[in-house]
């Protein structure tokens, strides 16, 4: 279905939905509607709403949030840093800890602001994709390239230069396995950038099936085919 709701609407409905404050979006208005249990009314209006010309967001949990503060630790370039966020967020009060430890680190702060504005982000761009929704305004999606490369000119990460094709699951054949390399500019981070990489990679080189390396410079896609059967299930390894 195609609405006209801004997308940052999408995101702050994402982050702010509980089970006190309920959002929905109304359908047929073309809106986000907020109800709140504190509402004199609220158990009617949610009666209202409970149809299928409304979608409710999910109300967000403290794990949801915690698990955002984990991939930032998980993130830092500095081991030892990265321990001590995540040790602060493994014991009693979590969310106070991880922000008494921002504060000692003025210095990431714009990198945690940032890292969460994107994990939100990726969540709405996943609930998008799970309620099959198109918005008319396509601005927040990224411009997404993907250009094949040569074997020779493919820049894999560290570690993964001896990946390749092994046999061919099919016919067991092990011999002349050629592997196409795709370069991607950003990562399938989330479903409805992961449907559109797909989309391209089906109507620009009719690929269906394909392999992802990611950790270089830039997301690589991967397909082989073996040149006896033309099956494109093929064991690989290192």
């Amino acid at each position: 279905m195609k609405l006209s709701i801004p997308f940052d609407d999408i995101k702050e409905a994402i982050e702010l939905a509980s089970s006190e404050h309920h959002y929905l979006i109304d359908k047929k208005n073309q809106c986000i509607v907020f109800i709140s249990d504190y509402e004199n009314d609220y158990e009617k209006k949610l009666e209202e709403t409970d149809n299928d010309n409304f979608i409710a967001f999910q109300p967000r949990m403290p794990q949801d949030d915690i698990n955002i503060m984990q991939s930032f630790a998980y993130g830092l370039r500095d081991f030892n840093l990265a321990q001590e966020f995540d040790r602060s967020l493994k014991g009693r009060k979590p969310f106070l800890n991880f922000k008494a430890l921002l504060e000692l680190h003025p210095e990431l702060r714009e990198q945690w602001l940032a890292h969460r504005d994107k994990e939100i982000t990726d969540e709405a761009m996943d609930f998008l994709f799970e309620h099959d929704i198109e918005l008319e305004d396509k601005s927040f999606m990224p411009v997404i390239e993907i250009r094949e490369v040569k074997p020779g000119d493919v820049k894999l990460p560290d570690g993964w230069d001896t990946f390749g094709p092994v046999a061919c699951l099919k016919c067991d054949n092990k011999k002349g396995i050629r592997t196409r390399y795709f370069e991607l500019n950003t990562s399938p981070e989330n479903m409805l950038i992961d449907k559109e990489i797909k989309k391209i990679m089906l109507e620009r080189y009719g690929v269906e099936n394909y392999g992802h390396i990611g950790g270089g410079e830039r997301d690589i896609l991967t397909i082989s085919e073996c040149p006896k059967c033309k099956s494109t299930d093929i064991f690989e390894d290192f």
